[in-house]
């Protein structure tokens, strides 16, 4: 269906609308009504996603600031669809040490919804894992990636990042218990006025999972400023966790999320994602520089 199409469906009297830029997961735009209300209408691309944003809206808003459910449409013969309300503030464009601590502090507040099990939310209600090997999945999550990585990466050079991923996995810890984990936990998902934190957004990838996952993109987003702010971020999140080894994380995870966002960016098109992509392979040899071992894209 089209946005129009939504609109009148849930009978929403717009007097302005706007396409949210950022949004890979979901078509979102943000809606004026005519008295005045913004609310977000959000469409999911599959009926999983919208199953999963729908689980964790109602399971996260007792622990950290979530939009309210104004109206929704299951899937069946669409892929689903919400109204949203609009939570005060905006993704932060500029930083400073009180925010990145709020910011810290607000993941770690996300990480003490816990669950009996890894899993997620489905059409039937939460789902757990049949095996409860928290790194077996996201071994998988690569593995759907590979045949496109391959596809497009130099054998030798792949071959490189995969040794350094083994090397780097020694020195992680056991995985943490289930906690909400976001899995796409950055600025673009966080709303803020002030050095405040008012919402959190998005929530088509998380799962119940391990902690280890959720440092590295917020991290990347605050060292962009300053490294500063990543300091100020950890001993935020330090106040509810305070012995989280996240360097050790860190180290693991940049290279893994880089690999991951290069098969996501063949998968989606390159033509498209010709920047992203590029970025991370950037990224990856910024890695394995550091080990001495590149041969270069």
């Amino acid at each position: 269906m089209t946005r129009d199409a939504w609109i009148e469906h849930f009978q929403l009297d717009v007097a302005a609308c706007a396409t949210v830029d950022e949004s890979y997961s979901s078509e979102v735009d943000r809606l004026v009504l005519t008295d005045g209300q913004v609310v977000f209408l959000k469409r999911p691309y599959t009926a999983e996603k919208w199953y999963r944003e729908r689980g964790w809206i109602h399971a996260l808003e007792e622990f950290v600031p979530v939009p309210h459910i104004l109206a929704e449409a299951t899937p069946g013969q669409t892929t689903g669809a919400f109204v949203l309300a609009a939570l005060a503030g905006q993704a932060p464009i500029t930083m400073n040490k009180k925010l990145a601590y709020e910011i810290g502090r607000t993941l770690a507040m996300l990480h003490t919804c816990t669950g009996e099990a890894y899993g997620e939310y489905t059409e039937d209600g939460f789902y757990a894992y049949p095996v409860q090997d928290w790194r077996r999945f996201r071994n998988e999550k690569l593995d759907g990636f590979m045949p496109f990585i391959t596809s497009e990466l130099d054998p030798v050079f792949l071959e490189n990042i995969q040794t350094e991923l083994v090397r780097r996995e020694q020195s992680l810890p056991e995985p943490s218990r289930p906690v909400a984990t976001h899995c796409d936990f950055r600025l673009a998902n966080l709303l803020t006025v002030g050095d405040q934190v008012t919402g959190v957004i998005d929530f088509e990838t998380t799962r119940y999972g391990a902690i280890e996952m959720d440092f590295t993109k917020i991290v990347r987003n605050l060292n962009t400023f300053d490294s500063i702010y990543v300091t100020a971020f950890q001993e935020g999140y330090a106040t509810l966790h305070p012995d989280v080894p996240i360097e050790t994380y860190l180290a693991y995870y940049r290279l893994w999320e880089a690999l991951t966002a290069v098969g996501w960016c063949i998968k989606r098109g390159l033509e498209e994602h010709q920047a992203f992509f590029e970025e991370n392979i950037a990224l990856i040899e910024q890695e394995l520089q550091t080990t001495s071992i590149s041969d270069g894209y």
